[in-house]
């Protein structure tokens, strides 16, 4: 429900700007000018009352919003106390009730469609959602019905169905003469609720769970339907989250942080003042300000690679052939059923201790079924003879092969490279050697950190994982993992002196070509003119 004196405020700035007045000029009306100017303003005020869509003024970041439009999947990840919710509010309520203003520059239904929207729990939606749309958190308080984002005269009451304060679906009137419905819910309902129905809008409050997302959008599938989200991203880049920031196809968003918003809004109000955006920023604990202050996805507690830029090439930035020193080793991490096989190929500089991931190929599915199909990868002529590492199960008979062999037999008999053990852990101080994977993590983590291992671009499904990796309380790490395990294996065979140079020559052999290119004696066609010496007899 909107404050009266805030409303008349608005109301005068309104019938101000419609005549070219200033509202410091009213002061100068003569009586009768200026009764007038008052009583169109108190009707205007009325008419505002329960119709705020009508005079809904967006700021420029939800006009950019807005022209996503087009687009499946739209989000706003965004600062606190930006408008993100009267964002997707408003324009709910527009597609709701057909309702377009003539500046509107999105989507446009021209039929009445069926919405859910949603938010973290009853009293959450009852306070931010149901009353931004339909102007009361009580749907008992019948007179503020009409207050929000969806206007009065389009709310058919007599329609809707409630739970106590909380409404659970109304009818709105739409402007081709039938009516929209408008459904609550929220993320503690059960999934197997959420099933059987058509949707033609889904509205998120704030991130939802994975399954939740999952069912709901599916609602959409037979109606071309969109999606809108907005969400401080506190959870990390994970989830939905992840799909909008890794600009996934289908999923368009815009980012904003109080640095895109004034500090006052259109109608001249206080509405993000500097102090305020200060003694917000000492308030916020300091692992989540980046996510409060610019809408960027959280690394606190639990992300174990927390980097806000990654060091990554694009193929060509590097020729590894003609880089002096330049090893190179391939890792596969080994998948069945669930898990997919990765296969990655590093190259590594002994003397900096510098890693290039340069490539992972992720074979999955029916092709991961026939080994023979990753076996062609290993056997190209730009990789053949390269290292390869395996992890332990790789020995196992029978495992990954639906035959009696094991992988590392099967490997061996197409005389491929492979290292003859598994790939384990240096030792520790005493002497033991483990695969547990916090050594192998915490060594990538700080080589990333430092920029001395650097990924390709084109590895996006490693970047994704680890973008969204993350570990409990009980220190067990997340998953799917099979693209970070595999890189940590080739990163593990580096450190332990297994991988070879990339022209596949020792030391002693590069320095006797060196010797040989350079040392050897000169016959006297190839002495230089200025070392050449000369019979003065002659």
């Amino acid at each position: 429900m909107i404050d009266p004196q805030l409303l008349t405020r608005r109301a005068i700035r309104y019938v101000a700007d419609l005549n070219n007045l200033t509202v410091a000029g009213i002061d100068t009306f003569d009586f009768y000018t200026k009764q007038n100017f008052l009583d169109l303003a108190m009707a205007t005020a009325d008419d505002m009352r329960h119709n705020q869509l009508k005079y809904f003024r967006p700021f420029p970041h939800q006009l950019k919003f807005f022209e996503t439009g087009a687009a499946a999947r739209r989000g706003i990840l965004a600062a606190n106390r930006i408008g993100k919710t009267v964002s997707t509010c408003y324009e709910t309520a527009m597609h709701l009730t057909g309702l377009y203003p003539d500046w509107w520059p999105g989507r446009r239904f021209e039929k009445p469609i069926t919405v859910f929207v949603a938010g973290e729990g009853w009293e959450q939606v009852a306070r931010v959602l149901q009353e931004e749309l339909m102007g009361t958190r009580d749907v008992k308080l019948r007179d503020q019905l009409g207050t929000g984002a969806i206007p009065r005269h389009t709310i058919v009451e007599d329609t809707m169905r409630s739970d106590g304060a909380n409404v659970i679906g109304v009818e709105i009137r739409h402007a081709s003469g039938t009516n929209s419905y408008l459904l609550f819910g929220n993320y503690t309902q059960e999934v197997r609720n959420l099933q059987g129905f058509k949707l033609d809008l889904v509205v998120f409050d704030e991130q939802p769970p994975d399954e939740i997302f999952s069912e709901l959008v599916t609602r959409t599938a037979t109606t071309q339907g969109q999606v809108l989200c907005s969400f401080t991203p506190l959870k990390g880049l994970n989830g939905l989250v992840s799909k909008f920031w890794n600009h996934e196809e289908g999923y368009q968003h815009i980012r904003v942080s109080w640095d895109d918003v004034p500090e006052y809004d259109l109608w001249g109000e206080p509405f993000l003042l500097k102090e305020t955006r200060l003694q917000l920023e000492r308030d916020y604990l300091p692992h989540e300000r980046d996510a409060r202050k610019h809408g960027r996805p959280v690394m606190g507690k639990g992300a174990v690679f927390q980097l806000t830029t990654w060091p990554t090439y694009r193929t060509g930035d590097y020729d590894f052939r003609t880089l002096p020193n330049m090893h190179r080793i391939i890792a596969l991490d080994l998948g069945l059923v669930n898990d997919r096989t990765v296969i990655t190929l590093l190259y590594w500089d002994p003397r900096e201790r510098s890693a290039w991931m340069q490539s992972q190929i992720v074979v999955k599915g029916a092709e991961e079924a026939n080994p023979m199909n990753y076996i062609n990868h290993l056997m190209r002529p730009e990789v053949f003879g390269c290292p390869i590492v395996l992890p332990a199960d790789a020995s196992t008979p029978g495992r990954y092969t639906m035959s009696s062999q094991s992988i590392r037999t099967l490997f061996q008999e197409y005389e491929l490279n492979v290292h003859p053990t598994p790939i384990m852990n240096p030792p520790d101080a005493q002497g033991r050697t483990t695969n547990h994977k916090s050594f192998g993590i915490n060594s990538m983590r700080q080589m990333l950190e430092l920029g001395s291992m650097q990924i390709n671009e084109n590895c996006v499904e490693f970047l994704r994982e680890a973008q969204n990796y993350y570990v409990d309380v009980q220190g067990r790490f997340s998953d799917p993992d099979d693209c970070i395990d595999s890189a940590r294996y080739a990163l593990l065979g580096c450190l332990g002196g297994i991988a070879e140079p990339y022209d596949g020559k020792d030391p002693r052999r590069r320095m006797a070509e060196i010797r040989e290119q350079f040392y050897r004696p000169r016959t006297p066609a190839e002495t230089p003119a200025w070392k050449k010496t000369y019979d003065a007899s002659r």
